[in-house]
């Protein structure tokens, strides 16, 4: 490239960065600027083209709220030439920028300065707000008038307000020592209580007796919900406490006994609705105003409904049907309702169905505003999850991530993931030289610096101290070193906290998802093994978790080397197990198997190489080459006289190589090159590998079945198939996993499965088959269920084609 070409192209991509840049000499001198920095800071091309970068400096220091600052750091960086300083710099117009400086060098000297200019004043006042909002939530939570608290699902205090603390009467530094267990008269109750809590789902109200910690008892009104993780399991209980006394105790007493509402309390600080069968309000109470912001008068005939929140409509319908089915009827529930004003307030709400009451015929509301409470429960929850310091999330919400993670690998093994774990070299050292204060300065500095060096979609913790943890979604090895080496030159930039400059490095540990790994804290700890191997070694080193790393890339290596000969030495063979009518022991046709009869290790079921055929991509010529041997196969059945009728062969679809654009020019190649029918060809493919691409699977299987190929969805009930695809997808055939099969005699819930999945199958025009039977009692059971085939071993184990051969020529039945 000419050097006119070169500066032409310097130039656009100048104007085409979005931030704003102004290139100066060592002599002061402009050396380049972008359109940019000219418009950012309203300074004329004119002054800029002047060449002096002080008239340049006088503009942009008139139009900056504090002018003196600005020009010292400045002029810092000009008697320092080898620095970098990265800092905001706000205008009198209320903008804010974030000024970058650095050197840049020719010929290896320094030849002048790069000042970056971003407008980052709608991230500065997100920022801003945001914390505004949380010391908003935080203040809720601790000047509540009324105990909350959170538990684990153990019952060990994670948090609680001060008047939890003074309930209870212990302290904030001994409360994690406490369990909710200890507090209760009735240690049966909480365990009952927890049960019911956990069944519902839903906020519940529970009496119970509680004791302090110096034995003094009292009775209390308790309101509970269960804390779930992000995949809906069970992490926890939160709730409020009501102190309730004798007075009080006595009301509550009066209220459950009474078998209908005497009359509706006009002063009550709760809302009291009274609504008819369409839900046409008739009554309500005069606290609507103080809670709601309307007249009684203004709501009065109007449709309750109307003031719901959309998302709340489905509930608030099935329990207003419920209430309306008997007499007496009563349900609880949380709605948001719409305030006067357009915003919206949690109201947990109590109805019963008095429409066959004389004094009453209506339904009762009894409303509680819980808006309060609901956004306390929020924000505990969030502060539990997240490190006070950094933000970041913490241990407990990192093990939930990771417990998802190692489900989603079960699930799907080709979207591996990484864990590193980084402790920082000589933080100590900052910490006890320069100060606490100065030490958490540089955790958060540390902090933003890992999240700027994070994809979307991972994740970043602070476990405590100077400990960090990455967890890097879909990340194989060379993805995971690759942050390791960004993450590790990024650090040795250094860090400015206040007066001082701060050097630092980090040891990090890798360790990748394994089928090995069964939960979250197993891999944690090999990541910390690794670490302190990589710290072993020196500073800013990583080093990645391995078991007889020699020996497994040894082993690794020769079964990929084997596997890439195999197909050339003829060494793969297919078996063909039977499936069978339940209604009467006839075949409906053979699964093909491929077994590898490796020359020195016998023969290798597909468990023990495929997963290095798909790393390689020797899984897409394995599959054609399967695909070929059945279609050769079937089609010497057609042709022999003396086999009666030729039944289809299924086989296993890759997902890989069901991606490939031409596989279905090749599945027709591959029916006219061995002369088979296409009806004998049946095509097995996994929910997960149909729904990568669920709108591009349909296309590929109506054109599949334009060639009369069968379609079955294998392994049915263990993906996540979306009902608006399922109805949509040609399949002919469905098969129930062995893992529901092999449970049908001893769990309901599994049988339960499997009669769902058959009347699935069967309301969408599909034939259901059960893989993995082992037993008379299994084909029973599916026959019960009105499934209509089934493989397994108490049929037959796969055999060869000659077998095959002659359990067609028999007539074979079980």
């Amino acid at each position: 490239m000419r050097e006119a070409d070169s500066l032409s192209f310097l130039e656009a991509a100048l104007d085409a960065t979005a931030d704003g840049i102004l290139v100066v000499d060592v002599f002061g001198q402009i050396v380049r600027y972008n359109r940019r920095f000219a418009r950012m800071w309203g300074i004329s091309p004119a002054t800029l083209s002047h060449g002096d970068d002080n008239e340049a400096l006088k503009v942009a220091t008139s139009k900056v709220r504090d002018p003196d600052t600005f020009t010292a750091k400045v002029r810092e960086l000009y008697d320092h030439p080898t620095r970098k300083s990265l800092d905001t710099i706000e205008l009198t117009d209320g903008r804010v920028f974030e000024r970058y400086s650095r050197p840049y060098l020719l010929d290896n000297a320094i030849a002048g300065r790069v000042w970056s200019f971003r407008d980052v004043t709608q991230q500065t006042r997100a920022r801003a707000a945001l914390k505004e909002s949380e010391e908003r939530y935080r203040r809720l939570f601790e000047d509540s008038r009324q105990p909350i608290y959170l538990t684990s699902r153990d019952g060990y205090f994670l948090a609680a307000n001060p008047a939890a603390l003074a309930l209870f009467n212990f302290t904030e530094e001994e409360m994690t020592s406490h369990n909710a267990q200890d507090f209760y008269v009735d240690p049966a109750a909480r365990e009952s209580f927890r049960k019911e809590v956990e069944r519902s789902g839903s906020v519940l109200d529970y009496p119970v007796r509680l004791k302090d910690t110096q034995g003094a008892e009292m009775e209390c009104l308790l309101s509970s919900s269960v804390w779930l993780g992000e995949s809906g399991e069970i992490l926890g209980y939160q709730g409020i406490i009501d102190n309730i006394t004798e007075k009080e105790r006595a009301e509550l007493a009066v209220r459950e006994s009474e078998q209908k509402f005497r009359s509706l309390i006009e002063h009550a600080s709760d809302t009291i609705t009274l609504i008819d069968g369409e839900g046409i309000i008739l009554y309500e109470s005069p606290s609507v105003h103080r809670v709601l912001g309307y007249h009684p008068e203004e709501l009065v005939g109007r449709r309750i409904f109307d003031y719901l929140h959309p998302s709340d409509l489905s509930q608030a319908f099935n329990d207003f049907r419920s209430i309306m089915s008997a007499p007496d009827n009563t349900a609880r529930t949380e709605v948001r309702f719409r305030h006067r004003d357009g915003y919206w307030r949690a109201l947990e709400a109590v109805a019963r169905n008095l429409l066959h009451d004389p004094s009453v015929k209506g339904i009762v509301i009894n409303a509680r505003d819980v808006t309060e409470r609901k956004e306390a429960e929020a924000r505990l929850v969030h502060d539990a999850l997240h490190d006070k310091l950094t933000k970041l999330p913490n241990r407990a919400l990192l093990m939930d991530r990771l417990g998802l993670s190692l489900k989603r690998a079960t699930r799907e093994p080709h979207t591996p993931f990484a864990v590193l774990f980084l402790d920082f070299d000589r933080f100590k050292v900052v910490n006890d030289s320069l100060g606490h204060m100065v030490g958490d300065q540089l955790l958060m500095a540390v902090a933003r610096c890992l999240q700027d060096n994070l994809r979307p979609g991972d994740t970043v913790a602070r476990l405590g101290g100077d400990e960090f943890t990455m967890l890097l979604e879909d990340a194989n090895r060379d993805v995971a070193v690759g942050v390791a080496q960004r993450v590790q030159e990024a650090l040795n930039e250094p860090f400015l906290i206040g007066e001082h400059e701060v050097f630092m490095s980090a040891s990090i540990g890798i360790a990748m998802s394994s089928s090995v790994y069964r939960h979250p804290e197993e891999i944690l700890r090999d990541a910390d093994l690794a670490m302190y191997k990589a710290k072993e070694k020196g500073r800013g080193l990583h080093e990645v978790f391995h078991t007889g790393m020699h020996h497994e890339a040894v082993s690794i290596l020769r079964l990929e080397t084997d596997l890439r000969h195999a197909l050339d030495r003829r060494e793969f063979e297919l078996f063909y197990q039977p499936i069978v009518w339940l209604n009467d022991g006839s075949l409906y046709a053979f699964e093909a198997l491929l077994r590898w009869n490796h020359p020195e290790r016998g023969f290798l079921h597909p468990v023990e190489f495929l997963q290095t055929a798909e790393d390689t991509d020797l899984i897409i010529p394995i599959g054609w080459w399967v695909m070929e041997e059945v279609a050769r196969t079937v089609a010497e059945w057609t042709r022999d006289p003396a086999v009666g009728r030729p039944i289809p062969v299924q086989v296993n679809v890759a997902s890989r190589q069901f991606s490939s654009p031409d596989i279905v020019a090749r599945v027709k190649d591959t029916l006219q090159n061995a002369g088979a029918p296409g009806n004998l060809l049946h095509l097995e493919l996994t929910e997960s590998s149909m729904m990568e691409n669920a709108e591009s699977t349909v296309g590929t299987l109506r054109e599949l079945k334009s060639l009369d190929v069968g379609l079955s969805i294998d392994d049915f009930g263990t993906g996540y198939s979306s009902l608006s695809y399922l109805h949509r997808f040609p399949t002919d055939s469905v098969k129930i996993d062995r893992s529901f099969v092999a449970r049908v005699n001893d769990s309901p819930r599994d049988r339960g499965l499997i009669r769902t999945i058959v009347d699935l199958g069967h309301d969408l025009g599909m034939r259901v088959v059960a893989e993995g039977v082992e037993s008379s009692k299994q084909a029973e059971a599916l026959s019960e269920l009105h499934c209509e085939c089934a493989q397994g071993y108490f049929y037959s184990a796969p055999v060869s084609r000659d077998e095959a051969t002659e359990y067609l020529r028999r007539g074979r039945t079980w």
